[in-house]
C-alpha cells in the first residue's frame, strides 16, 4: 500500500491547491500524477505476486491477500487528494458515512459464520470501491482524469519519494513498539499494551483531522504568496488546537483508568500508566503534526520532515531496547512519547524563521489559558473521582464536569475561539429546533 500511494495524497493535495485557479495547469498536473500513481501500484502488485509466489508461508492465503489487495486499487482510482485540493469536505464526509454504513450493514447481513472469511475480506474493501467509483464520477466536475504518456517523473519523482520514505519512517516507529514488545515480552504486554494504543490512535486521529483539512488552503497561500494570510491562519489553527488538544491530553490522563475498563474490562487496568503516558505523547505529536504537516509540507520542506521521521525512528528502536525489558509496555509508551517530543523539537529547532509564519504572542496566550484551565478541571476530576466508585457512571460524570468547567474558565478569559464554537453550536441547535417546529 505505501509502495503504491509514494506518498501522493500528500504531495498532490499540496501542489494541486497551489494550481486549482488555473485549471488547465492542474488538469495537467492532475494526469501527471495520476499516471505515476498507476505506475507505482503496478509495481507494488509486481511485487506482491512475487512475495506470493516465493513466499511459502503466504500460499494458504494468496486468495484472501489478493482479495484485500483491490483496496489499493479502489485507493489509486479514487483520486481522493483533488476533492482535498479543493477543499471539498462536505462530500468527502457524506461519502465516507454512506460508504461505512453501507459496509457495515452488509457484514451484518452476509456474515454469519467463521467460514465466511472470503465474504468478510471482500465486504471489508467495500468502502474502498464506494468511495473510488463516487470520486471517479464526482472529480469530473473539477478536472478530467486521464493518463498521460509524458508523467515529467524529474519534476515529481523526488519530492513523493522524499514524502514515500517519510511515510516508511512514520511506519517503523509507529509499530515497533508493539513488534519489540512481542519480542521481548510476550501477548500479555502486547494486548494491555494495545488497548491502550487503540485509544490513543482514535484520538490522535481525530485530533489531527482539524488541521488536516486546513493543509490545501495553506498550500494555496503559499503557492500564491500570500504570507499574511498564511500567518493569520495559520496562528488561528494553533490556537484552536491548543485549546482542545491541552485538555484532551490533561483530561485522558484524568480518566485513563476509567477508559481502560470501559475498553477492555478490569484485567486492563494495569496499563492505564501506559495509557497516561502516552497522553503525553498525544500533545507532542498533535503539535509535531502542526508544523511538519501544516508548515513544512505546503513549503516543500519534506525534507526536514524525513531526517526528524528518521533519528526519531532510530532513537525509538534504540530506547526500546532500554525500556522495554526494564519497564515492559510502560516502557514502550516512553518511548512512544520520546519519539513524538523528538520529531517536534528537531522541526521547530531547523525553522528559523517561525515568527514570519506564526503570532506566537497570540497562540502563547491560549497555551497559557488552556493549561490554566485544564489544570482546574483536573484538580475537580481527582476531588469528583473520590466519591465515586470506577466505571460507566464516574467516566460520564467526571467528563461532563471537565468540559463545564473548562469552557466555564475560557469564557472567562475571552478566547475567541472558544467563543465562536459555542456561539455555532448555539446557532446549529436553534436551527435544528426550527425545522422540527
Amino acid at each position: 500500500g505505501l509502495i503504491a500511494m509514494l506518498g501522493i495524497s500528500s504531495y498532490g493535495t499540496r501542489e494541486g491547491a497551489k494550481r486549482k485557479k488555473n485549471p488547465s495547469e492542474l488538469e495537467q498536473f492532475v494526469r501527471e500524477v495520476f499516471t505515476i500513481n498507476v505506475f507505482s501500484t503496478i509495481v507494488a502488485y509486481a511485487l506482491l505476486i512475487l512475495c506470493l509466489l516465493f513466499a511459502d508461508k503466504l500460499s494458504d492465503y494468496r486468495t484472501l491477500l489478493l482479495l484485500q489487495s483491490l483496496s489499493i486499487v479502489f485507493t489509486t482510482f479514487g483520486v481522493d487528494w483533488i476533492n482535498a485540493v479543493y477543499e471539498d469536505y462536505f462530500f468527502i464526509t457524506v461519502r465516507s458515512i454512506a460508504s461505512h454504513v453501507i459496509c457495515m450493514i452488509l457484514l451484518f447481513v452476509f456474515v454469519r459464520q467463521p467460514e465466511d472469511y472470503f465474504v468478510y475480506a471482500f465486504l471489508s474493501i467495500t468502502g474502498n470501491l464506494i468511495t473510488c467509483v463516487s470520486n471517479w464520477l464526482y472529480c469530473r466536475r473539477y478536472v478530467k482524469v486521464r493518463l498521460t504518456l509524458r508523467p515529467n517523473l524529474s519534476r515529481h519523482l523526488k519530492p513523493l519519494l522524499i514524502l514515500f520514505a517519510n511515510a516508511i519512517a512514520i511506519s517503523v516507529y509507529v509499530n515497533v513498539d508493539v513488534t519489540m514488545l512481542g519480542m521481548i515480552k510476550g501477548d500479555r504486554d502486547v494486548g494491555l499494551y494495545t488497548v491502550a494504543v487503540k485509544v490513543y490512535s482514535i484520538i490522535k486521529t481525530m485530533l489531527a483531522a482539524i488541521y488536516a483539512v486546513s493543509v490545501p488552503r495553506l498550500a494555496s497561500y503559499i503557492g500564491e504568496g500570500r504570507t499574511e494570510s498564511y500567518k493569520n491562519l495559520y496562528s488561528e489553527m494553533w490556537r484552536h488546537i491548543a485549546l482542545i488538544l491541552i485538555p484532551a491530553g490533561i483530561g485522558l490522563i484524568c480518566i485513563s483508568d476509567d477508559v481502560m475498563l470501559f475498553m477492555g474490562g478490569s484485567e486492563y487496568l494495569e496499563a492505564a500508566p501506559a495509557l497516561q503516558i502516552l497522553s503525553i505523547a498525544l500533545v507532542f505529536a498533535i503539535f509535531g503534526g502542526l508544523v511538519t504537516m501544516c508548515l513544512n509540507v505546503p513549503r516543500g520542506k519534506e525534507k526536514i520532515n524525513l531526517t526528524a521521521t528518521i533519528i526519531s525512528a532510530a532513537m525509538n528502536v534504540g530506547l526500546n531496547f532500554i525500556f522495554i525489558p526494564w519497564l515492559s509496555y510502560i516502557g514502550a509508551a516512553i518511548t512512544t512519547a520520546i519519539s513524538e517530543l523528538c520529531v517536534l523539537a528537531y522541526c521547530l529547532m531547523k525553522e528559523k524563521n517561525l515568527l514570519d509564519y506564526l503570532d506566537w504572542m497570540q497562540v502563547k496566550k491560549s497555551l497559557v489559558h488552556a493549561v490554566t484551565g485544564s489544570a482546574i478541571f483536573m484538580a475537580a476530576a481527582y476531588g469528583i473521582r473520590s466519591f465515586l466508585e470506577p466505571g460507566m457512571l464516574r467516566l460520564t460524570v467526571v467528563i461532563c464536569a471537565c468540559v463545564i468547567v473548562y469552557l466555564a474558565v475560557m469564557l472567562w478569559f475571552k478566547e475567541e475561539p472558544i467563543i465562536n464554537m459555542i456561539r455555532k453550536f448555539k446557532y446549529f441547535l436553534m436551527r435544528l429546533k426550527n425545522k422540527r417546529a
